[in-house]
């Protein structure tokens, strides 16, 4: 797991317990915490005075903050980065939840988009915050398979499958009428040998090995395929606005178009995902950060799901950023790890090195 790396200040054993309460109280009530909260409701054997000292030393360590109105303290985001990296204690979605969501997940049809839905709306209600999962995409976009349809006269429906499940179809003109059924027998030999490959594996394919038709049929590939690659759009999956609405943070409609804007937007696509892919497992990413990413009053954890050098999504929570992290996390990442299965098991694991034989194959023919 990884938050935006900070120098982090030296703190005592009772300041860290300390802090560890504030913040869990906060998350819990939303409510400044006080010297006389700490001691009464959390037994700890030392006075009050003690623990307002050890309050004001964390604020002067820039780990707490108090309201102007408010005798109590709460965390900052230095001080939640600081409680999620040395501090909490990271467990196990609970077994029994594990079994209820791979339930829900059993009663589906190997449908992608069900899955993604389902996921969304399981994560935001596992959290009762916000949820947010991207279709999964090629880092670069690779050849599926292809059927060719004759129409009319010379003219032939292709279309193309590229491995993350785009479909994009394109009609053009054979060098000669062609019967179908030697179209179907085209369409299977160009998938099986073209099968994995980029647009630059394409490329690299000799004319004279190629026939007129497969010559076109590569070209036209090779321009959806780029036309892929270039693509910013992500398909994306949201659930769980009722979930934010019932937090105190959102009381202001300010608060609420904000959590809209970032829900709706692209900025998953733009701003998050290189965030999640430089990242080794969860990423958490808190208010005003390093990345550059506006999140303001919110907190967002994040994770890659997939098949590393192959097909590759994101996943997240986006809550206020006193949201309660000891569970957030490992929700994110049960819930990665269970699509990441399902994408091996529809789309395999996407081998490069597979790829680079079969070209070599082609050229060699």
């Amino acid at each position: 797991m990884s938050t935006a790396h900070t120098h982090l200040p030296q703190i005592t054993e009772r300041q860290a317990l300390v802090l560890r309460l504030v913040v869990r109280d906060y998350t819990r009530t939303a409510t400044p915490v006080s010297s006389k909260t700490l001691v009464e409701d959390y037994g700890l054997r030392v006075s009050s005075a003690t623990i307002r000292n050890d309050l004001a030393r964390l604020e002067e360590l820039g780990l707490l903050t108090h309201p102007h109105t408010s005798a109590g303290r709460v965390p900052t985001d230095a001080g939640y980065r600081y409680f999620i990296e040395h501090l909490m204690a990271e467990g196990q979605l609970p077994l029994t939840e594990q079994r209820r969501i791979n339930h829900q997940f059993h009663q589906l049809g190997l449908e992608l988009h069900q899955w993604l839905q389902l996921s969304a709306a399981v994560l935001a209600d596992t959290v009762h915050n916000a949820a947010v999962v991207t279709a999964p995409r090629a880092a670069q976009a690779r050849f599926k398979h292809v059927q060719l349809v004759s129409t009319y006269g010379n003219s032939v429906l292709m279309v193309l499958v590229l491995q993350d499940g785009t479909v994009r179809q394109q009609g053009f003109m054979s060098p000669q009428p062609m019967q179908q059924e030697k179209l179907t027998a085209l369409s299977e030999r160009i998938s099986v040998r073209w099968r994995g490959l980029t647009a630059a594996d394409l490329e690299g394919l000799p004319n004279e090995n190629l026939s007129a038709l497969e010559r076109a049929v590569r070209d036209l590939t090779i321009a959806a395929m780029t036309e892929a690659n270039r693509s910013s759009n992500v398909e994306a999956y949201r659930e769980g606005i009722r979930h934010l609405l019932a937090q105190p943070e959102f009381t202001e409609s300010s608060a609420i178009d904000r959590a809209m804007t970032l829900l709706e937007g692209d900025w998953l696509a733009a701003s998050a995902m290189p965030q999640v892919r430089a990242a080794d497992g969860v990423s958490v990413i808190l208010g005003r950060n390093p990345e550059g990413i506006g999140l303001g009053d919110y907190g967002l954890v994040l994770s890659q799901y997939g098949v590393k050098e192959g097909l590759v999504g994101a996943l997240g929570v986006l809550g206020p950023v006193r949201m309660q992290y000891e569970r957030v996390i490992p929700a994110v990442r049960y819930m990665a790890s269970l699509l990441s299965g399902l994408v091996w098991s529809m789309f395999g694991p996407g081998d490069t090195d597979w790829a680079t034989d079969q070209t070599q194959a082609d050229r060699e023919d």
